[in-house]
């Protein structure tokens, strides 16, 4: 987990959002390989392990995709990933192609309970978690949905809408023909195997206005 990373995580427990505090028990080249996140609203703590932030037991393993570099070229392009400003998230099977997608750029790629059996090196995070995506919201450059990544039937649509709320409003969102564009998205194009859109500004993340006074 890349050190730079934590400022943007926050507890999936339902309470006031806080930045979480690590604690760090071995780290290699800014990031933390072994250590504890730490909510100081709720007091709950989540281990970092090998690298990768459990927040809770993950669903299923995503399904085993093979990667192909077509499919990593398609998730940079209709991501707009086009420098290293930021970063994605890759959810589910889509972390099978990370490696691909990064002989294509610079962006720094988070994986969202990957597949198993693929190599997690290279990733600038990892996060395994249920129920809700542990991101701050705002804060995502782009994201790859897939089918039930944080669970099934309401809690997987819950932890999909959790995930669009971190990207920030103007940021590309990609997922499978099968997963219904969800409100808060503006679709752009899609095929017969994937749907790109974009997210709009909502109450909450659109800009407020501020009244402006003449001083005398």
């Amino acid at each position: 987990m890349f050190v730079e990373l934590i400022e943007s995580l926050r507890c999936p427990r339902s309470h006031e959002e806080s930045a979480l505090v690590a604690s760090a028990t071995r780290t290699e080249s800014g990031h933390i390989v072994e250590g504890v996140l730490g909510c100081p609203v709720c007091g709950a703590e989540f281990r970092i392990a090998n690298g990768v932030a459990h927040f809770d037991e993950p669903p299923e393993p995503a399904a085993i995709e093979r990667a192909d570099a077509e499919t990593a070229m398609r998730i940079a392009a209709f991501l707009e990933l086009t420098d290293g400003r930021g970063f994605a998230l890759l959810c589910g099977r889509w972390g099978a192609h990370m490696e691909y997608v990064l002989r294509l750029t610079q962006t720094p790629l988070v994986l969202v309970n990957p597949p198993s059996g693929i190599a997690l090196d290279a990733a600038a995070g990892v996060v395994m978690a249920r129920g809700a995506a542990p991101f701050a919201p705002d804060v995502v450059r782009a994201a790859a949905l897939d089918h039930g990544t944080g669970g099934t039937g309401s809690t997987g649509s819950t932890f999909v809408d959790s995930v669009i709320r971190s990207v920030r409003p103007g940021g590309r969102l990609l997922g499978p023909a099968s997963l219904r564009v969800t409100h808060g998205v503006t679709e752009i194009a899609r095929d017969e195997r994937m749907w790109v859109g974009e997210k709009t500004a909502t109450p909450d993340s659109a800009p407020r206005l501020v009244s402006i006074k003449r001083t005398r």
